[in-house]
């Protein structure tokens, strides 16, 4: 009896990372201003001890896997556009209470600024807000064009000593066509 009582324990601390897995929702691809723009959203990305190590100062990041894919029709694979990694970085100083955000697209950094709020903070490392990702010239007006992304979170470690790769399901999204406008010709919004 004793033996089958363990057996569940290791088995339900082991499933316990897999309950709570994260995910992505509410991807969204668009045109503007001359590229191909993606939001989105994370969940269950900010646990207790990321929470923890944050506020301790040790630099936490969260990785976005973005495609942008040319459907075709049979047995053709899809024809890869672009694939670009996004990453969101925190990092805290516990002198200035002040979270310093960095945003990079394939390395280049496109974005940093620095907050005291916490839910800025926590906004900022689990979503994505209307990022390029490509030019809007990659796509033709005539074709249908999908967004697939995915998150990475880094690893977990199961039985303490088995580092496992958290990552999300990957997640698709048409990209809408471009829109006319009233004298026929296409309209970027």
């Amino acid at each position: 009896m004793k033996r089958h009582l363990i057996a569940a324990a290791l088995l339900l601390s082991s499933a316990a990372p897999c309950l709570a897995s994260p995910g992505l929702f509410d991807l969204r691809a668009d045109r503007a201003a001359g590229s191909v723009v993606v939001s989105l959203q994370i969940r269950d990305a900010i646990d207790a001890a990321r929470l923890e190590e944050i506020e301790a100062g040790i630099e936490s990041t969260v990785r976005y896997r973005v495609r942008l894919l040319r459907r075709r029709s049979g047995l053709l694979a899809d024809e890869e556009l672009a694939d670009v990694e996004i990453e969101a970085c925190v990092r805290r100083d516990a002198l200035s209470r002040q979270y310093t955000l960095t945003r990079r697209l394939d390395g280049d950094t496109i974005e940093k600024r620095m907050t005291a709020d916490p839910d800025e903070m926590r906004r900022f490392l689990t979503g994505l807000d209307r990022v390029p990702i490509a030019p809007a010239d990659l796509v033709a007006a005539a074709g249908e064009y999908e967004v697939r992304a995915r998150g990475e979170l880094g690893l977990v470690w199961r039985f303490y000593m088995i580092p496992w790769p958290s990552t999300t399901g990957w997640v698709r999204v048409p990209l809408p066509p471009q829109e006319k406008d009233r004298d026929g010709g296409d309209r970027t919004p």
